[in-house]
């Protein structure tokens, strides 16, 4: 019998080829893991960002939690009433541009304390608390005017809206 060429005596054993190596890895590894990155470095700069921004609002509140502490107090209430107006200003002057809200007195002054926290607290009720406070005339001011004041200026701190961008 003729040396068959497709016996099966001719098979030889499957080659196996030797593993792939995880390293190194394809160039699409290398790409995902650069937008990862990328990815990652953009929202932390971006919560920087935004907790920095709102740091001053954290501040005044704190400052606003001392001036009620203090109004409480029969001996510190004059000069805590005297540091509520200057404290929203401030807290104004840390958003917008100084030319926009240092010069604002007044009707004006509250109107735009109403409409940056989409409000008319200011406008329609405790203004003219507020311009009392203001010009050194506190003792006039009731206790429920003042209470109402203290939350109009803290919804105002937490509410309002800076421009796009802020200063």
């Amino acid at each position: 019998m003729p040396d068959d060429v497709a016996s099966l005596a001719n098979l030889h054993d499957i080659v196996v080829p030797a593993p792939v190596p995880w390293w190194p890895p394809a160039v699409g590894w290398f790409v995902l893991a650069l937008v990862l990155l990328s990815l990652i470095g953009w929202v932390g700069v971006a919560l920087f960002r935004l907790h920095r921004a709102r740091r001053y609002r954290e501040a005044a509140m704190v400052e606003l939690s001392a001036i009620e502490t203090g109004v409480r107090d029969p001996e510190t209430r004059a000069g805590a009433l005297e540091a509520l107006p200057a404290l929203l200003k401030r807290t104004a002057l840390a958003c917008w541009p100084r030319d926009r809200v240092a010069s604002l007195t007044d009707a004006d002054w509250w109107r735009f304390l109403d409409d940056s926290a989409g409000d008319d607290a200011f406008s329609e009720s405790y203004g003219e608390v507020l311009g009392e406070i203001a010009y050194g005339r506190a003792a006039t001011v009731s206790n429920e005017q003042l209470s109402g004041l203290l939350h109009a200026a803290r919804r105002w701190i937490r509410r309002h809206d800076c421009p796009a961008g802020g200063r």
